[in-house]
């Protein structure tokens, strides 16, 4: 084959190629190839950084947890119908785990490298209808922003749809820029075909970009081109079950919140890493180069398919909106994966051709500034690699090296994640897990109270099991945190009493004594004959009870804190259906309310218990920084007319989680 210097890119090796061995091209092309080498560097090291030691997420211990059918049928059935997606890489999975393996590693493997070559198809792409400016600028955002950083490490359908629908858009594009020619539409129908068994946004993508070849396709090949439209559902008529199937199940979505009306606009603040660093950079790249460089009248072309890479962008979006408002919530940022390179492309697409010298300064700075913004200010190899299945139990083997045979580990998470990291380590420890149990509070409690062991590490369950749990191991000894999760070790031995986490106590009254802004009524105040302590007497009549109020800043600065509401009842009646309430305003208006009834403790007539609640002020302010403003509130509501004792109420306040959404919101991770 001989490659000219002019169409060096014809070539995908000859970039590599040339860098090994220089050969006599100009100045510019050996500049570029130069800058796309970088790209592509910076890219891998991105994607394999510290890659040995990148753990599984939910989604991917699920998926993988649906392939240990022993064949097909059952694969399908169960492990892909029950879903919310394509079979595809569901099957890709099943027969990858059976040749090589399911070690992190291997399964990742795939997926890191379709996300790596994504990086290269996108400037392929955008040099095919644009120039190599255009191509190089776009390689550099999907090589160093974490929404393709993120996507490549994980083994779901987003990579791989990535490199999948690219590859699909190189060919539809080559039929079109390249003489009509048959093989070009054979592989992008075939790609085609493979982006709908992907994923159903990648679907929808194909779907999209093959009406748009509509706009494209001259007269006497629109035969040609529809008879391709066919063979793409041709090929998938095999899915059609499946998917009708899981629109039976309700629908491909309904596990997420339904979409802001403002979500396009989170969506491309999290694209920037929520930097003004990152967005300032590329405005001011996009200026400095479109200011310098030289331009040609844009062809009819090239007006058209930027018209055509907005929409691509947008209507997805629009329909994924719509879809999740009317139907069932599925958007969400990791489905924009497939068409955000588009919006790079067009954007790049009126820089014309600058000197070589400054786009190389435009690489060098975007790929420095992403990549700093990307590790320090995301803190994404930080929070990405501490996953909750296997931290729990490595921490649950140390501990329990630590303290042989009186360690339980107690978490809400499916058994084959346990067991997965149990055969990675070729160890285990005795372990509960609630997930599929619905236990009660009552339930949960005697779970608690008949653990044999002295020690219990603790993962991913419900807040509000914090204190229950604390009851029968008073001593909090160890608190870790990450995305999604919150980690505690606890203890009933009092010499670990010694070394045990302090809460912060907000406020508290035994009716005799009052710490922070307690109110009661003094006349329902009742001491015992001796004196020695006092107690509070809810009539049946008396729909509010004691109350505590303050705000919030009077204790913290951020939003990141638990904060845990006991109160010590004595039921005089059979029957007393009264609630805790917990309750947080911002500016007089109620943002968070939530009632614990006491029947749900298994209150005794004549005997003292505790009842409890625990609000995460981060969930009650639904992630909004500011605290300025928000004030809480726990009190005693009555409206079944019950009749009790009250002998104490207590606020205490712990540390939260900065990291528990870091993934996907702007977080701060500063202690007060």
């Amino acid at each position: 084959m001989i490659v000219h210097a002019n169409d060096y890119s014809s070539w995908p090796g000859f970039y590599f190629f040339t860098f090994a061995f220089p050969m006599d091209i100009n100045k510019t092309n050996r500049i570029l190839c130069s800058l796309l080498i970088l790209v592509m560097v910076v890219a891998a090291l991105l994607r394999f950084w510290d890659y040995k030691h990148l753990p599984f997420m939910w989604d991917e211990l699920s998926a993988m947890s649906r392939t240990v059918y022993g064949n097909f049928h059952d694969l399908i059935k169960y492990g892909v119908q029950v879903d919310a997606h394509p079979a595809g890489v569901q099957v890709f999975l099943y027969y990858w785990i059976q040749w090589f393996g399911e070690a992190e590693w291997i399964i990742k493997l795939p997926f890191v490298l379709a996300g790596l070559a994504s990086v290269w198809l996108t400037y392929t792409v955008a040099k095919l209808w644009f120039n190599s400016t255009a191509g190089i600028l776009t390689a550099a955002y999907v090589a160093s922003l974490q929404l393709f950083v993120l996507y490549s490490q994980i083994a779901r359908p987003y990579a791989s749809g990535l490199f999948l629908t690219l590859v699909m858009v190189y060919f539809w594009s080559r039929y079109f820029l390249k003489g009509y020619k048959i093989t070009d539409l054979v592989l992008f129908v075939l790609f085609a075909a493979m982006s709908s068994y992907n994923h159903h946004f990648s679907l929808l993508f194909a779907a999209i970009v093959g009406f748009s070849g509509l706009w494209f396709v001259k007269k006497e090949k629109r035969t040609a081109y529809l008879l391709a439209g066919i063979a793409i559902f041709v090929l998938y008529i095999p899915h059609l079950p499946i998917f009708f199937s899981q629109l039976q199940l309700g629908g491909i979505g309904g596990w997420l919140a339904k979409p802001s009306p403002w979500f396009l606009f989170q969506f491309m603040d999290w694209l920037m890493h929520f930097s003004f660093w990152t967005t300032g950079v590329l405005v001011l790249v996009f200026f400095f180069l479109f200011f310098a460089s030289k331009r040609n009248p844009a062809a009819a072309g090239t007006k058209k398919i930027r018209l055509f890479m907005l929409i691509w962008f947008l209507l997805p979006v629009i329909i994924g909106f719509a879809y999740s408002v009317i139907i069932a919530p599925v958007l969400q940022y990791s489905l924009l994966i497939f068409t955000t390179p588009y919006l790079f492309m067009l954007l790049f697409s009126y820089i014309g051709r600058p000197k070589p010298q400054y786009v190389a300064i435009a690489v060098a700075l975007i790929l420095v500034v992403n990549t700093l913004t990307l590790v320090i200010k995301r803190e994404h190899y930080k929070v990405l690699y501490k996953q909750p299945f296997e931290h729990i139990v490595k921490s649950a083997l140390a501990l329990n090296d630590k303290y042989p045979g009186d360690v339980l580990m107690v978490d809400d998470y499916i058994p084959y994640y346990n067991e997965y990291y149990f055969r990675k380590f070729h160890r285990k420890v005795p372990h509960v897990t609630l997930r599929n149990k619905g236990l009660s509070t009552l339930q949960f409690d005697s779970v608690m109270g008949s653990v044999k062991q002295h020690r219990v590490i603790t993962c991913g369950l419900d807040i509000d099991y914090f204190q229950l749990v604390k009851k029968h191991f008073p001593y909090l000894t160890g608190y870790d945190r990450g995305f999604t999760f919150e980690q505690y070790t606890y203890s009933n031995k009092a010499s670990d009493s010694l070394k045990a986490i302090k809460p912060v106590e907000v406020a508290f009254t035994d009716f005799k004594t009052v710490k922070g802004p307690c109110r009661f009524k003094a006349s329902h105040v009742l001491t015992d004959t001796a004196g020695r302590f006092a107690y509070y007497h809810q009539w049946p009549d008396e729909k509010y009870g004691p109350s505590i109020k303050f705000p919030v800043s009077d204790f913290t600065g951020n939003i990141y804190k638990f904060f845990d509401v006991s109160v010590r009842i004595k039921p005089l009646t059979d029957s007393c259906s009264a609630l805790l309430v917990v309750q947080v305003d911002k500016n007089g208006k109620r943002v968070s309310w939530k009632g614990v009834d006491f029947n749900s403790f298994g209150l005794v007539p004549g005997k003292w218990q505790d009842v409890y609640a625990t609000v995460n002020l981060q969930d009650a302010l639904k992630n909004k920084m500011n605290i300025k403003g928000v004030d809480f509130k726990a009190f005693i509501w009555n409206p079944g007319h019950g009749d009790f004792l009250i002998s104490d109420i207590k606020i205490e306040m712990r540390e939260g989680n900065p990291y528990r959404y870091a993934l996907f919101y702007n977080f701060d991770d500063k202690a007060d």
